[in-house]
């Protein structure tokens, strides 16, 4: 969730950003300090199944969902889209939703909105058949702000998982929004956070919606946007992308904007980014608009790679107004064995006014040549 009133403004702990955002760079900031235990450096993909499995699925099953006739990547396109998804969850209020699964269980994360939960998160054995929600982050940092945490995104990095998480920094004015992260040995948390922010462009307004991206090689980057709309409505936002340490805790090199407005219906804002990596190609979703009008949709990008450049295949959007909601978007993608599946908020914020809980939906996707479109439902109703 976005509110239009917070800004951001330029730290990172990460040596190597500081001299981009700041003009003088504390020696005590130098480097980073390495609060979390001893960590396995191996990494494993984010999804349901890893990319290597994935390809073996497309192999040995002639590239069709198992135990269905429907292609995996290149599924039927979605022939009504009026209705392009479905609710895995309803009650409270649910943006910015991202699922991922663990030991045969599905885990969804969500936003904090109106509810105890600093990281809301909910598991169960199948995809809608979700346990009571529990606080991934009971304990969060001292410098964020309490009552505002948003984006969640996880890894799994060897025998330890780490949480991203967009939070307002606490006792700054104008309101700015940065990139933290927590570390844990169970998925669900509890997380122990770090002590400081992990991104944050003060400079350029701010940095929110963490993602991670693993590559074929195995190497991690975590995609953001930076806030530049927190300051002006009409300057543009960026999205970057920079490498990641094997354990997820260090960003080395230097941050790359990757993607910006391009197209009239984003007007200046790009957000909520995440990159995939399709049969060769890199994809990259993000919703675009303000979060709370009803031009808010969901857009895909094609990209060279994970450093960009990033452009988008189509002057409009992937995932726009519909029947089932004006305003979606504040996406993450999920892949299992039976198919690729956007998450998303179904309808926009009323914000600043009251309105509706927003649930979960999730929809469809596939992948063709000219990049990802919403696809048929499968016979069975979404993730296996």
């Amino acid at each position: 969730m976005r509110h239009p009133q917070h800004r951001v403004n330029g730290v990172s702990r990460n040596p190597y950003v500081l001299p981009i955002f700041l003009g003088v760079i504390p020696k005590n900031d130098l480097l980073r300090p390495q609060f979390f235990p001893i960590v396995s450096p191996t990494r494993r993909h984010r999804h349901g199944i890893a990319i290597g499995l994935i390809t073996a699925l497309g192999v040995s099953a002639g590239d069709t969902a198992i135990g269905l006739q429907t292609p995996y990547f290149d599924p039927p396109a979605l022939s009504d889209p009026s209705s392009p998804g479905f609710t895995i969850n309803s009650g409270a209020d649910q943006p910015d939703p991202f699922m991922l699964q663990q030991d045969g269980r599905y885990y969804l994360f969500t936003s904090q909105d109106k509810v105890p939960q600093n990281v809301p998160v909910r598991s169960g054995p199948a995809v809608g058949q979700w346990g009571a929600p529990t606080d991934a982050l009971p304990d969060p940092p001292p410098w964020a702000e309490p009552g505002v945490m948003w984006a969640p995104d996880v890894s799994q990095s060897g025998n330890h998982f780490l949480l991203y998480f967009t939070s307002q920094l606490k006792g700054v004015s104008p309101s700015t929004m940065c990139i933290g992260d927590a570390i844990s040995t169970a998925v669900a948390g509890p997380y122990i956070s770090s002590p400081v922010p992990f991104i944050c462009q003060r400079s350029l307004g701010g940095s929110i919606d963490p993602r991670v991206f693993d590559d074929a090689n195995g190497q991690p980057y975590m995609i953001w946007k930076s806030d530049q709309n927190a300051r002006s409505n009409t300057a543009d936002t960026q999205i970057y992308s920079q490498p990641l340490s094997s354990d997820g805790v260090h960003l080395l090199g230097q941050p790359t904007a990757i993607f910006s407005p391009d197209e009239s219906w984003q007007g200046h804002i790009v957000e909520a980014p995440q990159l995939e990596l399709v049969r060769g190609a890199y994809d990259l979703f993000y919703s675009g608009g303000w979060f709370n009008q009803p031009g808010y949709s969901i857009g895909a990008a094609r990209c060279a790679g994970p450093l960009g450049p990033c452009g988008d295949q189509s002057p409009g959007p992937l995932l726009g107004s519909n029947a089932q909601g004006q305003g979606p978007g504040e996406e993450s993608v999920f892949a299992d064995a039976a198919g690729f599946w956007l998450l998303y908020t179904p309808f926009g914020s009323t914000l600043p006014l009251p309105g509706p809980p927003r649930p979960v939906s999730v929809a469809h996707l596939g992948f063709g040549p000219a990049g990802p479109y919403l696809a048929a439902p499968l016979e069975v109703s979404g993730p296996s």
